[in-house]
């Protein structure tokens, strides 16, 4: 195991170094005083990916018209982690892409992360940007994605992308809060009322995987009252 670490370290770190004497930059680079699109993660790049173990999964945006709920053809988007940028068609849907499994580089070592997360950016003259961090992307499925876009209006002064955080597993955040708790202190994320009563016993959501509840808490008599 070992050693095998090793040979993909190095392999690597050949990639990294071969990229960058053939000219390849990192996708998320920018270059000039005004910054220039990032480029599309080329085939290096992908192989870089393989050689740390990165998965690929098929992704695919529908872009609607938040008001109208109807697709938006002639959208640009762009996956911000690769700088793969696609195009939807005259349903507002975009070409399906295969687009990398990012996980958090440092839980995941400590957690269990049951999916990667992605930054899609998408835009359409006439209205205003649309901005999804935290798509989930799962190995061996396809994540089908609809961003909203809101039409830009006459009153309109100020136009700023709109912003929308995906929600990220709640079994993943359950063993984040457990990781970082302090045992003694706090409760479980699921309905803190149904601790166990007593040190020792096991309380019901337990049971069904909603984490590690600490032992519920005796409140203190009052001052000068018999014990």
């Amino acid at each position: 195991m070992k050693y095998k670490k090793l040979t993909i370290a190095a392999l690597a770190l050949a990639l990294t170094v071969g990229g960058a004497t053939l000219g390849f930059r990192h996708a998320g680079a920018v270059e000039g005083a005004g910054g220039t699109p990032p480029k599309p993660a080329g085939p290096i790049k992908r192989a870089y990916w393989r050689a740390l173990g990165i998965r690929t999964a098929p992704l695919q945006l529908r872009v609607v018209d938040a008001t109208t709920m109807k697709g938006i053809p002639g959208a640009g988007c762009t996956i911000g982690e690769t700088g793969d940028r696609i195009e939807t068609d005259d349903k507002g849907i975009a070409p399906t892409i295969d687009a990398p499994i990012f996980r958090h580089p440092r839980l995941e070592q400590m957690l269990a992360e049951l999916h990667g997360q992605l930054t899609v950016l998408c835009y359409k003259n006439g209205y205003r940007d649309s901005i999804y961090m935290g798509v989930r992307m799962h190995q061996g499925s396809t994540t089908e994605t609809e961003v909203w876009m809101y039409p830009v209006g006459a009153g309109d002064r100020r136009i700023e992308p709109t912003l929308y955080q995906m929600p990220i597993h709640r079994l993943w955040r359950i063993q984040l809060a457990d990781k970082y708790r302090l045992r003694e202190e706090g409760e479980g994320p699921e309905r803190p009322q149904l601790s166990r009563p007593e040190r020792g016993q096991v309380a019901p959501q337990e049971a069904q995987g909603y984490g590690i509840q600490s032992p519920l808490r005796q409140p203190e008599p009052p001052t000068g009252a018999p014990r």
